[in-house]
């Protein structure tokens, strides 16, 4: 009876390691859990303040390129009417120096056709 005793007693203690070895299996795999699932929730947060930072970036640079296109086009567009006006004036200018030149043209023509007869009739 002794042998029994003995052995039940034995067993129990490798029973009682047994069970709190496996208590503290799932108390540690339950805290792994908890600690993984708020790895996986920081994770998210940190890729959507990843996507909201890089879509305002975006957005911005976005509105800086619209900006400067905006800029380039009215400056080309000022551009275009100052070198318009500059082909104007500098159209009126040529044809007023090509008028000025045929008349004192003509006037020396016509000089010379005074001369010619005046020249004739003495």
């Amino acid at each position: 009876m002794e042998t029994t005793m003995f052995t039940l007693g034995v067993l129990s203690i490798i029973l009682a390691a047994l069970v709190a070895i496996v208590v503290y299996g799932i108390v540690t795999v339950l805290k792994l859990k908890t600690e993984t699932n708020e790895i996986w929730r920081q994770l998210h947060e940190n890729q959507r303040d990843v996507h909201l930072h890089y879509d305002r970036k975006f957005e911005d640079m976005q509105r800086d390129v619209n900006m400067i296109e905006q800029t380039l086009r009215n400056s080309m567009n000022s551009g275009f009417d100052a070198t318009e006006r500059l082909v104007r004036r500098e159209d009126a200018d040529v044809r007023s120096y090509i008028d000025s030149r045929i008349d004192k043209l003509v006037d020396v023509y016509f000089d010379t056709q005074k001369t010619k007869k005046q020249i004739l009739k003495d």
